[in-house]
């Protein structure tokens, strides 16, 4: 399975699969959007995986004075992404946040934001490496925010996930398709539990990271360089 393949070719259906698949979607986005805590009038801001920037525009009518990249490996999504934010000072950077070498070709953001994105990235050290990337670029004193699922801590906890996953997609599916979501959602995610996210963060000298906000396996986490 090649994953940037998968993105391509959903991109000009992502809008509507990310509010149908994940769960809270737009409520954890807001919720995201609230916790942003910025002086600046006119802050650099950088959307790691950013997809169709759904959450890019979000922060963007907070801060309509802000220049934005958005970065994501997906030059599918990006097209769609700087047709929606046409009106504000952005730019794309075509790049997979794992590539150590290109994303060096970045600048300095006052605040870096991720929804939807980490997860999918497999391995716990993969996830660190583009971490380490990302973060590099956060201003001394900037702000870091990320929405994404969570693993389980338990067999226990992870079967009631996968159960919740499924009721959620019959909202909108039908049983053979949500049972095809259910096992492209395997392939595809790899999440890690709560804890782990917060070591992660932590590993790349973030203080305060924190959970801001939980509701079954979505979480919003925050941290300061």
């Amino acid at each position: 399975m090649n994953i940037k393949e998968t993105f391509d070719s959903e991109a000009h259906e992502y809008d509507f699969t990310s509010r149908a698949v994940n769960i809270y979607f737009d409520e954890a986005l807001d919720t995201l959007v609230e916790n942003i805590s910025i002086t600046k009038t006119n802050p650099r801001i950088l959307d790691v995986c950013c997809g169709t920037a759904i959450l890019t525009e979000k922060v963007a009518n907070k801060f309509p004075k802000a220049s934005f990249t958005g970065v994501d490996f997906s030059t599918g999504m990006l097209e769609i992404a700087k047709e929606r934010m046409k009106n504000y000072n952005f730019t794309t950077f075509v790049c997979d946040v794992c590539d150590s070498e290109k994303m060096k070709e970045l600048g300095k953001y006052d605040l870096i934001i991720s929804s939807f994105g980490i997860h999918n990235i497999h391995g716990f050290n993969n996830k660190q490496i583009a971490l380490n990337n990302v973060l590099a670029h956060l201003n001394a004193g900037g702000q870091y925010l990320t929405c994404d699922l969570l693993k389980g801590e338990n067999k226990k906890e992870n079967k009631h996930f996968f159960n919740f996953q499924k009721e959620w997609l019959l909202k909108t599916y039908n049983k053979k398709e949500t049972k095809d979501w259910l096992k492209l959602l395997s392939e595809e995610d790899d999440p890690e539990t709560l804890q782990n996210n917060l070591t992660l963060l932590k590993n790349v000298g973030l203080t305060d990271a924190s959970l801001v906000w939980k509701k079954e396996f979505l979480a919003i986490i925050k941290g300061i360089k």
